[in-house]
């Protein structure tokens, strides 16, 4: 039976954050597009990210603003806006695990760090909390330092990832692309099943996947990096909510540790939550074992918390890596990447809050829309993945 061949703008490959917002962007554009994902909606990065839309506050801890704070600035305004239907992706419905997030350190810790908080240039940014005002976890009096309320908030990633899937329901099939189903000849033609899609451009944002694909498409000027973490899942049954990056002192380029609360069932704090931590924490510990880094997280939580039982506490770990644009340093990119390699458009968001700037980078290499939608293709629908604390 012969394939039929259909035309369309845009197929996008990868459903994490990147390829579903940009899916949900320009089908608001008027752009005709598919997305292909050859797992669950959600993939490695995206469901196992602690889902913090921040304001590049974390990337200026070393006393001064850099590119990435202040390209991140107005992250939270612009995903703010999308929340409230005023944006360029429609989320309202989609409620913040957190609508803030804090910054605190133990007494005397932040050294200059608190004249440069109290600083014009952050006016509106950071603003430091009376004692009322702490965080629940932070109540107890043998907690001395200050906290700092952000600009931040979280959202629940496995929500956000439904949402983005239902927003554009119909466009989102479970399929793997591979090299050899693609053929970059006047555009790309695309081989699923029953299908040709004839597309004007193929964007690649499939994180860590867009590497075998690269490479088997013969992309040879456009390279990616991976930069391992080594997350830890806290149950305990009593943790309260805590939503914050827990400053090491004046010194440290990166929080000691970021800690995110997750709903995890019964057998975890009240409500059933988790603390789920990252920052140096899980940046050192990807050249630790599993152990080493739950023997570390311990230590950690004893020092930051030392009011909280912690023999009480169970430790998982969990691996993944930050798929980026290849960087000459090896560190993070400063902002969402975006380019155009004939037919196709290579893009990694680097971060979850870079979403909508990544938007802005792919409509700015696209030509306008020229085909209708196609309807429902007869191929099955991509679901959403899990995150690892509800594995």
């Amino acid at each position: 039976m012969p394939s039929t061949t259909i035309q369309i703008d845009t197929v996008i490959a990868g459903g994490g954050i990147a390829g579903l917002w940009l899916l949900n962007v320009l089908r608001s554009r008027g752009y005709s597009a598919v997305l292909l994902e050859a797992e669950g909606l959600g993939g490695a990065q995206t469901l196992s990210s602690q889902g913090i839309v921040h304001g590049g506050i974390k990337y200026a801890l070393g006393g001064a603003l850099t590119a990435a704070s202040e390209v991140m600035s107005q992250a939270p305004a612009r995903w703010r806006a999308c929340l409230e239907g005023n944006g360029e992706v429609d989320l309202r419905g989609l409620v913040p695990l957190s609508d803030g997030f804090h910054l605190f350190s133990g007494a005397g810790a932040l050294g200059r760090l608190a004249a440069f908080f109290a600083s014009k240039a952050l006016r509106g940014r950071v603003e430091q909390l009376h004692r009322c005002d702490y965080p629940e976890a932070l109540r107890h009096v043998a907690f001395r330092g200050p906290v700092y309320r952000l600009q931040d908030f979280v959202l629940d990633t496995t929500a956000l990832v439904e949402r983005l899937g239902a927003l554009a329901s119909g466009n989102i099939y479970r399929h793997s692309l591979t090299p050899s189903a693609c053929i970059l000849n006047d555009g790309v033609r695309v081989r699923l099943a029953d299908y040709i899609l004839k597309a004007n451009r193929l964007i690649l944002a499939a994180g860590a996947g867009n590497e075998a694909v690269l490479e088997g498409l013969g992309l040879s000027g456009i390279a990616m990096q991976r930069r391992p973490l080594h997350q830890v899942m806290v149950r305990h049954p009593n943790l309260p909510p805590l939503y914050g990056h827990w400053l090491a002192g004046a010194e440290a380029a990166e929080p000691r540790l970021t800690i995110t609360s997750h709903g995890a069932g019964s057998n975890s704090g009240p409500g059933g939550l988790l603390w789920y931590l990252g920052g140096q924490l899980a940046t050192d510990g990807a050249g630790r074992s599993a152990q080493a880094q739950r023997d570390q997280a311990r230590l950690e939580l004893e020092a930051c918390f030392p009011w909280m039982d912690w023999s009480l506490a169970k430790f998982e770990t969990f691996r993944v890596d930050r798929a980026e644009p290849h960087q000459r340093t090896g560190l993070r990119p400063d902002h969402a990447f975006a380019e155009a390699s004939g037919p196709c458009i290579v893009c990694w968001p680097t971060k979850l809050t870079l979403a909508p700037d990544l938007g802005d980078r792919v409509l700015s290499l696209l030509p306008p829309p020229e085909h209708l939608s196609p309807g429902p293709l007869n191929l099955p629908s991509a679901t959403t993945g899990r995150a690892p604390w509800s594995t």
